[in-house]
């Protein structure tokens, strides 16, 4: 029944279906319990260091690193009890065996199917999902490619483009917009694997050996000890790379840029808000970057999105919020997206197009902006090689992708 050419298929993708629920809506509780207490624990750290930039360091680059640590920590724990279940029963093999001739196409066996399943909805257990793969090189393609599905942290950002860029063509077009990124992503992940097995990752790969083994019942005793392992696997090697980047993200946003002359006083509330990220280092760093991005229609506010959104994707919605001075943009973005419409440059024309939104979509879809993912490929390769090449790749593919988005749109009279 489970290797019935029919029935098998649908079997195994239901599983993975109700697998890929599990690890996401089961954990939701238990992440946003951790998420409330980290929260309730921030407000009483604050006011016990009387607010200020100190407060501040450790409520939002301190504590803010430890809570995204532990916000994935119920979707580790799960998801590698559910790879357990499935190889210790052994019908990771069998299922395997069904999808094996179509991952062939990507120069990969059927066993990254569940990898490449959980990359859409977050690349970091997707990551450590890969250690079901027992060829070195088809683990490593498999890594390489993960940051390129479409993870739900992208939702959010797409959610704010759409709005504020396509509002005006209807909902038709901005679901179709919305498809078409999830589209982009797996056909990406195709091209991605099918070059590296060629370049990066070449060589001979070890077969695939089809042997079903005989259905067991998994002992609890193992699952749990090995879902602890994980857990705590996770916790010492990823946390401290994502307390890092988190406390040296707080500096780029927070820390004024040496050297730089105080702001003038904001002739709006608006403004105001803005200030303190305009003269921050990565305000800074955002107008040092404008000559490389303005062939993609970006200007420095973009650009300081950009960078925030490096600790999580979906931080770019917050940012953008603070530097057009639009609060709780993360719950609401219609009146962000409507001032994003409104931004005018220096010369009072707008600052934004169409061409801007396609620009910035096409960026989203490549460019691996996740410092959790970049940690979690950190552990599984033991090395920063890796990571680098996938910061590097990702993001020359994603600027080439923008340019070529936005300066082809406009031969073709989009505005």
């Amino acid at each position: 029944m489970l290797l019935h050419p029919a029935a098998g298929p649908v079997l195994f993708l239901g599983l993975m279906a109700l697998l890929f629920a599990a690890v996401f809506l089961v954990a939701t509780p238990a992440t946003e319990a951790l998420d409330a207490a980290i929260g309730q624990l921030g407000g009483l750290v604050s006011r016990a260091l009387g607010g200020g930039l100190a407060a501040s360091f450790v409520v939002d680059g301190l504590l803010g690193g430890a809570g995204t640590v532990l916000a994935f920590m119920p979707q580790i724990v799960i998801l590698t009890v559910a790879m357990e279940l499935l190889e210790a029963s052994g019908y990771l093999a069998r299922g395997a065996f069904l999808v094996d001739r179509l991952l062939q196409l990507m120069g990969l066996s059927g066993r990254a199917f569940l990898p490449l399943l959980m990359g859409h909805a977050c690349a970091v257990p997707a990551v450590h999902a890969t250690r079901i793969l027992r060829d070195p090189r088809e683990r490593l393609t498999a890594i390489l490619v993960l940051p390129l599905m479409a993870c739900s942290a992208r939702i959010p950002t797409y959610a704010l483009l759409l709005t504020t860029f396509f509002a005006a063509h209807g909902p038709w077009v901005q679901a179709l917009l919305f498809v078409a990124l999830y589209v982009a992503g797996i056909f990406s992940g195709l091209v991605a694997s099918l070059v590296l097995r060629r370049t990066a990752t070449r060589g001979r790969s070890l077969p695939m050996v089809l042997e079903m083994p005989a259905y067991r019942s998994p002992e609890v005793r193992v699952v749990a000890r090995k879902a602890a392992q994980a857990a705590w696997r996770f916790t010492r090697e990823v946390g401290t790379v994502i307390l890092a980047v988190s406390a040296v993200l707080w500096v780029l946003l927070k820390v004024p840029m040496p050297g730089a002359a105080p702001p003038e006083p904001p002739a709006a509330a608006a403004e105001a808000a803005a200030t303190p990220l305009e003269s921050s280092i990565a305000g800074g760093v955002g107008r040092a970057l404008e000559p490389v991005t303005a062939p993609l229609g970006f200007d420095w506010r973009i650009n300081v999105g950009l960078i925030g959104s490096f600790g999580a994707r979906e931080v770019m919605v917050g940012t953008m919020g603070v530097i057009f001075g639009v609060e709780g943009a993360d719950d609401a973005p219609a009146p962000l997206a409507e001032r994003i419409r409104e931004a005018r440059r220096p010369d009072g024309t707008l600052a934004y197009s169409t061409r801007t939104g396609l620009a910035l979509l096409a960026f989203f879809v490549l460019a691996c902006q996740c410092m959790s993912t970049v940690a979690a490929i950190r552990r599984e390769t033991k090395t920063w090689r890796w990571p680098a090449f996938v910061l590097a790749y990702s993001y020359a593919a994603a600027y080439v992708a923008a340019l070529v988005v936005y300066q082809g749109s406009g031969l073709l009279g989009i505005r």
